[in-house]
């Protein structure tokens, strides 16, 4: 299987996850509708949720439990719109990608590797993030078991528990009640960590290959030397291209991302503080470790975004290094051909030396905003624990 077809693949698997075909027309593309039913169940516990943090308003770790939940309610809604609004746009850059990759792949294997190279870090990347998410979906399911049994065994008693702290209208003391509410909440929470996964591994999919982009822009500036001024000229021209095309694919991308980013930083960052909250009163319970893994969730989530952004800056700036060290001194003719040479590599010697920046509208997404969440949070921490 070729890069190309595997990388298709795997961005068609992870959007069919949430009920529709990004691959077909737009009569095809609801097919499987049936299957976005996780996301439908979330949407409709959401009001369960808010009722159960205005329930809890006065008691500060209770009121903390229930504020993750609806957080993480609001942010996985937000990312599943917003995959239906941009669905159109993503269908547009894969075919993008599809064509570049195919191109830039079929002119030497060197530029193949390359690509090769790209996505099978991407993969791993996206592998830990999966199992990451996986791993806090089957403690948020087990976890309630684990709390009943515990209660049960040590007094004799046991009060019925859901994955979501949520508020009902109906007794959960009922069997079938509990039975059927549990299934609803487990089944809703699928609603929140597919949208996440779908979003955040296509993200960093596009970011891995732009950064392959900017490699083979990067190869190709440090071999133009030709026979005549005339033919490095002209292969300068097809680099040049590719670097900008490269540049477009990225704006194009932080124009869809860009209210996903800042939505995701901000919540992760009201996430974090209250989570570490609960980790530092439960770390020696069993709940600690359901939310040690939640906290670690949330901040591979976080750091996904700032180490693509970061990844995507340095590869962007490196071709401007990659013209100094090319060997423009010995393509170098005489008269105008000469002065075209080295006017077109100062200008894009001049543009390269900005890079792109992914941004959230109002900050940049690399590790220096990663580390500013992660003191923020433990400000909040503190703040929040002197309450308590």
């Amino acid at each position: 299987m070729s890069t190309t077809e595997n990388f298709l693949l795997v961005q068609k698997a992870t959007i069919a996850m949430l009920g529709f075909d990004l691959f077909s027309g737009s009569g095809e593309m609801w097919k499987y509708r049936h299957r976005g039913i996780n996301v439908y169940s979330i949407a409709a516990i959401f009001p369960f949720i808010v009722a159960a943090v205005i329930h809890n308003w006065k008691n500060v770790m209770l009121l903390a439990d229930a504020m993750v939940a609806l957080l993480i309610t609001i942010l996985g809604l937000f990312k599943f719109s917003m995959i239906i609004y941009l669905r159109k746009d993503f269908w547009r850059m894969i075919d993008t990608f599809r064509h570049l990759m195919t191109h830039e792949g079929a002119q030497g294997d060197e530029y193949a590797q390359i690509i090769i190279a790209a996505n099978k870090q991407d993969q791993r990347v996206c592998g830990i993030f999966r199992t990451c998410f996986l791993l806090a979906w089957a403690l948020n399911s087990v976890l309630p078991f684990v709390r009943m049994g515990l209660s049960y065994w040590l007094t004799g008693h046991a009060e019925p528990e859901l994955p979501f702290p949520c508020l009902f209208p109906w007794d959960i003391h009922n069997n079938r009640n509990y039975a059927l509410t549990f299934l609803w909440c487990a089944f809703a929470s699928t609603g929140v960590v597919l949208p996440a996964v779908s979003l955040d591994t296509i993200f960093c999919s596009f970011t891995s290959n732009l950064c392959a982009f900017f490699r083979i822009a990067q190869y190709k500036v440090l071999r133009f030397k030709s026979g005549t001024p005339e033919e490095s000229q002209a292969k300068l021209n097809k680099t040049f291209a590719l670097y900008q095309t490269s540049l477009d694919m990225c704006a194009e991308l932080n124009r869809c991302y860009e209210p996903i980013i800042c939505a995701q930083f901000f919540i992760s960052s009201l996430q974090l503080c209250m989570l570490g909250y609960l980790f530092s009163i439960t770390f020696t319970q069993t709940e600690g470790v359901y939310y040690a893994s939640f906290i670690a969730t949330i901040i591979i989530q976080a750091y996904i975004y700032c180490y693509c952004g970061e990844n995507l800056k340095t590869e962007s700036a490196l071709f401007e290094w990659a013209i100094y060290d090319s060997p423009w001194h010995e393509s170098l003719g005489t008269g105008a051909d000469s002065s075209a040479i080295c006017r077109s590599l100062l200008i894009s010697m001049m543009r390269a030396h900005r890079g792109f920046r992914i941004t959230g509208y109002f900050f940049e997404a690399n590790m220096e905003a990663f580390s500013s969440i992660v003191r923020t949070a433990m400000s909040y921490i503190t703040m929040l624990r002197s309450f308590s």
